[in-house]
């Protein structure tokens, strides 16, 4: 019988509940210590997951790591802790899955897959829209070369984020790392990369911080190593929640809406049946697999480089008013 594999985690706020209950409807994972320092987030945690109560509760993450045997870690901190979090947790022979963004900056990023080869653990991100099967079969359909060459990529996010995350860390520059783009935004800058397969080569970027010192509204557009264009809308300051992506090729197209509805057409605009995978995984039933060995991660550390890559020379073009230039991926 395979063991159960003991985790450990590094934050306990109000994402952890959703991870915990992930991780225990795998039937192969057991939470064995957290560490957490605010009292009404263990309180939140406690009352959403019960079977959480009896879990050991640490003063600090370096004193868990040291003293409670584990096999890896899941990193929920505020983000400008996860690359010092993750590279303790690597050192000790963890893998680790951490909350997006990887890390605030490509040095750490490229420091952490560094340190992820040398050990030999796993380290993943939480990237949760790999595992969704509309944005499978978006990005297979695409490496099969049924749209063919990608020419430009449709991308808009909007969202409460400047009234809900009000008077909290997310808006704190030094703790957050960013605003918007840094935060619920890493989601859209992945799932385009990851979809499409595209390495953004040029950015410009304007923004809005209102009464806030980080991004709240962003306006991208973006050029690919390929020659394709395209353009990403991160609004903070929306009055409700919506999402909508489009990606056009020359053998055809994608039309998704907020709704969930996928339209596919073909090269004389002909709609095509969509037919999508059956994946019943997500980032913690996968993190289990990868440490088991009876599969590998979704969402590896290089989408992390890829999308705080593109974050950073969106911001740098936000400063500067002009464009950015970026060397290709695999030589920056």
């Amino acid at each position: 019988m395979t063991k159960n594999v003991r985790i450990g985690f590094i934050g306990a706020g109000g994402i952890s509940a959703g991870h915990f209950e992930r991780l225990m409807a795998t039937g192969r994972a057991n939470v064995v210590a957290l560490t957490e320092p605010n009292p009404a987030a263990l309180k939140n945690l406690y009352k959403r997951c019960p079977d959480a109560r009896g879990i050991a509760v640490y003063p600090d993450y370096e004193t868990m790591l040291d003293e409670v045997a584990m096999d890896g870690v899941l990193v929920m901190s505020p983000h400008a802790f996860h690359y010092e979090q993750t590279r303790a947790a690597l050192r000790r022979g963890l893998h680790v899955l951490s909350e997006k963004p990887l890390v605030c900056n490509s040095t750490q990023a490229r420091s952490l897959i560094r340190l992820a080869k040398k050990s030999g653990r796993v380290l993943s991100l939480s990237y949760q829209r790999h595992y969704d099967p509309l944005f499978r079969y978006m990005r297979s359909e695409i490496q099969k070369g049924h749209l063919g060459d990608i020419q430009f990529v449709q991308a808009m996010q909007a969202q409460e984020w400047l009234r809900l995350t009000r008077d909290s860390w997310r808006q704190e520059k030094e703790i957050s790392g960013g605003g918007q783009l840094n935060d619920s935004g890493s989601h859209l800058i992945d799932i385009v990369l990851w979809v499409t397969g595209l390495d953004v080569i040029e950015v410009f970027a304007q923004g809005e911080c209102f009464d806030t010192e980080v991004d709240i509204n962003s306006a991208i557009t973006l050029k690919f190593s390929n020659g394709a264009l395209g353009n990403l809308s991160v609004i903070g300051n929306a009055p409700t929640w919506h999402e909508d992506h489009t990606i056009v090729g020359s053998k055809g197209a994608f039309f998704l809406r907020e709704d969930g509805t996928l339209l596919q057409q073909g090269p004389t605009g002909k709609p095509r049946k969509v037919r999508l995978p059956k994946y019943h995984e997500n980032p913690d039933s996968n993190f289990v697999g990868c440490i088991l060995g009876k599969t590998k991660t979704e969402t590896p550390p290089e989408c992390g480089l890829a999308t705080i890559r593109a974050t950073e020379a969106m911001w740098r073009s936000i400063e500067r008013g002009k464009p950015v230039r970026l060397r290709p991926l695999a030589g920056a």
